[in-house]
């Protein structure tokens, strides 16, 4: 046999190698059936609770329904006022206002998330990264909508992990 076909024959191998799927492992989180008596094997350490999804923590629930109803608080007075054309006069007094309270519910949410899923679930919520995009209106109002807006979407994150 030539080098030539040598060479092809194992660059065809490790081509063929590479494109098939491997063999799917079972991890630690989910159940491995045996074979010979169909029975669920159980990870160590886990309960048939566990198996179940775990429902999301009742406390980040509330948290989250609380950004939430923050942010369409906020979305509301911020129209209002521009339809009422007071916003302009008072957008310091607004924007002030809203961010102080956007402020004080990250707050509660990292020490909420400290309590419940310890430092990885805080530093997840409060190193979000918050998008820079605007939608028209005012820049103030739109860093805190897209601040609250980041911290929703990690949390929502986080509320669903098991």
């Amino acid at each position: 046999m030539s080098m030539a076909n040598k060479l092809l024959g194992i660059f065809l191998f490790l081509i063929l190698s590479a494109c098939s799927a491997p063999p799917k492992v079972p991890t630690t989180d989910e159940p491995t059936v045996r074979q010979d008596r169909g029975e669920v094997e159980k990870p160590a350490g886990t309960t048939e609770a566990h198996i179940a999804t775990t429902p999301p923590e009742p406390r980040c629930t509330k948290q989250l329904k609380q950004g939430f109803a923050l942010r369409e608080r906020i979305d509301n007075e911020y129209w209002q006022s521009r339809r009422d054309g007071t916003f302009r006069d008072r957008s310091d007094e607004f924007t002030a206002r809203w961010g102080e309270e956007a402020g004080q519910w990250a707050d509660e949410t990292r020490a909420l998330l400290l309590q419940i899923g310890g430092p990885t679930a805080k530093s997840r919520f409060q190193n979000a990264k918050t998008p820079i995009g605007m939608v028209s209106g005012d820049v103030r109002w739109n860093n805190i909508r897209n601040f609250l807006r980041t911290r929703l979407a990690a949390l929502t994150s986080i509320c669903k992990a098991p």
